[in-house]
């Protein structure tokens, strides 16, 4: 089945506008998709032409099935055939109180809101209760032989064909739910669509509940998308259901970690270790835990604990190294050159060690060993991500960009922008920019305030402009940031409270003010804008060669997939800068600039001018913000529990003779 190519975009689209099945693409002949109702269940197919025509009316199972078959199709990601089903259904059933919300859904996707609207008001004037709810398989052992005998079908078709067979399959079987968990298993492998295969197994868990190897594969995918939130719900489920099980507890211990539900992570790790002591994968995030909550002694042991078990675990010697202490020796580093001269299988397990022993390398002064050590690891990272949808395009990053400037014109902000309420309830800090340049260091500082409650790099930001994005799927695969400016004001705010709602749900207290500290928010400040008037935004900004080089050599998560060449790093980085410099002119006084150098060098005055552009009475705790006590989560953790420190300022200097694409990329800019 061909794609449409999409609109260049810094992140690709999050779902496909798929072709009508049959039109453009590869033909599905089971099941006539122009009346998709017949051809299952016994029902016929459409006559032959020179059969006597079918009735008009259909009967009620015929018109059950309809609906059923626009559910599977919208699942599935054909919008337009699920579109045009429902609006049939809702011709034959006006009483359908489901198709009509179903049917408005769609033409959302179409740009019809008008439509939609009335859609939408006439599934409130219909019984809610005149057409039963579908459901699935709901007895457990029954949906295990569904399951081992749709993998068994599939298993028998060539790899080639078993995409086309599973959804022509479902065309005509909506409601199996074995084989959604297929078309989702290979939307995601062979088409990396997590849209779609998010989709499917959410069909099929409405339909079966108590289909688990379905609700793990969703928990799954919740973690690769980064929804731990979502993840957290479902493990309590599964546990529910298998409160014994090994492998659904860590989950859960994960989920909590990055909710920061540390109690919780740490009963669980600890229970799960007495279970299984040797297990790598929870004594590393046991040790991880013990790191973010400072308890330094008890990570290192475990650190240890699991390169005595594994001499080649590159995990076990990462996490020794961002305990940033003398933990690794020359004993370490010669073990490490071994383990990788000799070959590491696991990708992830060799990368990390890479790192580590250019980190190792690095505190030992021997700067060459450690440059090919770091270059070494960003070329498995980049070797990881490459033709997958994580690789990072700097000609899409640029044009991107130039969206943006297209959408958000000084006449659209000056129009849409607005003064701040009186007394928010809640005033979000957004402390952006590049990974690296001293983003966890502010956001201690800030946190230290009475009245400012810290968290983490969030994803609620990134939620809310994915789900925009996605908002017109039968128009374009990619909608932001060009729908923003034809929100009515109305539509901004609430989108700014499904922001905060979002941000809440990783919140402790109540306090006036909350950071999220999520360096990729900068790409967003014209919307957050708009969407939150009282939202300020600090821009903390290194000086480029260091930021570069510190960006570099840290193993970050494929959304910084441009640190991993040197090029295209420096590249990135003057957009950056670029994007910045125009948001000053189309919104001029709302981003407050400062320089991670200065704050090194004038900490009290710096401390004292971001108080003052946020808004809070100056507070001496925040010149001592060592000294609170909070989890971090990020790779700076160990450096924002010690007073500010000169040491990193001219790190990279130390690298400069191997760091020529980086400066080359930078132009004019490597040098300010």
């Amino acid at each position: 089945m061909t794609k449409p190519t999409p609109p260049p975009a810094m992140i690709k689209p999050f779902a496909v506008i798929r072709a009508q099945p049959g039109a453009g693409g590869q033909p599905y002949t089971g099941v006539d998709l122009l009346d998709p109702f017949r051809g299952a269940r016994g029902l016929p197919l459409r006559p032959k032409a020179s059969e006597p025509a079918a009735p008009a009316k259909k009967t009620r199972e015929e018109i059950a099935h309809l609906y059923e078959v626009g559910r599977t199709s919208a699942a599935m990601s054909f919008h337009e055939l699920a579109l045009e089903t429902m609006q049939e259904v809702t011709r034959l059933a006006p009483d359908h109180a489901a198709a009509w919300r179903g049917y408005a859904d769609l033409l959302r996707l179409a740009g019809k809101d008008v439509e939609a609207a009335e859609a939408d008001a006439r599934a409130t004037e219909v019984p809610a209760d005149a057409w039963p709810v579908a459901i699935g398989e709901r007895a457990a052992d029954k949906l295990e032989r569904l399951d081992r005998k749709m993998r068994k079908r599939v298993e028998k078709r060539p790899v080639e064909q078993r995409m086309t067979w599973l959804r022509e399959h479902l065309f005509g079987n909506p409601l199996d739910v074995a084989a959604m968990r297929y078309l989702s298993d290979q939307e995601h492998q062979a088409q990396e669509d997590l849209h779609t295969a998010e989709t499917l197994l959410e069909r099929a868990l409405e339909l079966s509940p108590a289909y688990l190897d379905v609700r793990e594969d969703y928990a799954r995918l919740l973690v690769t998308k980064r929804d731990q939130l979502g993840a957290y719900r479902e493990t309590a489920i599964l546990l529910a259901a298998k409160p014994a099980s090994f492998e659904f507890r860590l989950k859960r211990g994960e989920a909590a970690v990055y909710l920061e539900r540390f109690d919780e992570a740490v009963a669980l790790y600890e229970a799960l270790l007495k279970d299984e002591p040797q297990h790598l994968g929870v004594l590393n995030a046991y040790g991880s835990l013990m790191k973010t909550l400072g308890r330094r002694e008890a990570a290192e042991r475990t650190f240890r604990t699991m390169l005595r078990i594994r001499p080649s675990s590159g995990h076990g010697y990462l996490g020794l190294s961002d305990l940033r202490s003398n933990h690794l020796n020359e004993d370490d580093v010669a073990d490490m050159m071994q383990h990788l001269a000799a070959g590491i299988p696991e990708l992830l397990s060799r990368k990390c060690m890479a790192y580590a022993l250019g980190q190792t390398l690095e505190r030992m002064k021997e700067y060459e060993g450690a440059f090919e050590a770091y270059a070494f690891a960003a070329k498995v990272c980049k070797e990881e991500v490459e033709n997958t949808e994580s690789a990072h395009d700097p000609d899409e990053f640029e044009e991107r960009m130039a969206r943006m400037r297209r959408t958000y014109t000084a006449s659209v902000m000056s129009a849409r922008m607005e003064g701040p309420p009186a007394n928010p309830p809640t005033t979000p800090i957004f402390v952006l920019g590049m990974p690296r340049a001293g983003s966890t260091l502010v956001e201690q500082i800030l946190a230290s305030h009475p009245e400012v409650e810290g968290t983490r790099e969030l994803p609620s930001v990134g939620s809310v402009t994915k789900r925009i994005a996605i908002s017109r799927l039968l128009v374009a695969p990619d909608v932001y940031p060009e729908r923003v400016p034809n929100y009515s004001r109305e539509e901004l705010h609430a989108l700014g409270e499904d922001v905060l709602r979002d941000i809440a749900v990783f919140r402790h207290s109540t306090l006036p003010y909350v950071i999220d500290k999520r360096p990729w928010n900068w790409i967003d400040i014209p919307f957050l804008a708009l969407a939150l008037p009282q939202s300020r935004f600090i821009d903390i900004r290194r000086m480029p060669m260091a930021a570069g080089f510190a960006m570099f050599k840290q193993m970050l998560p494929h959304d910084a997939a441009f640190t991993y060449d040197l090029t295209h790093l420096g590249r990135y980085y003057r957009n950056y800068v670029t994007q910045m410099d125009y948001f000053k002119t189309i919104m001029p006084g709302r981003v407050l600039h400062v320089r991670y150098e200065d704050l090194v060098d004038n900490a009290d005055a710096e401390i004292r001018r971001m108080l003052d552009y946020c808004g809070l009475p100056f507070d001496e705790r925040c010149l001592r913000f060592w000294e609170t006590e909070r989890a971090v989560l990020t790779p700076s953790a160990e450096q924002v529990r010690k007073p500010i420190y000169r040491g990193a300022l001219e790190q990279w200097k130390n690298f400069e003779p191997w760091l020529g694409p980086l400066k080359e990329s930078l132009g004019d800019l490597a040098n300010t």
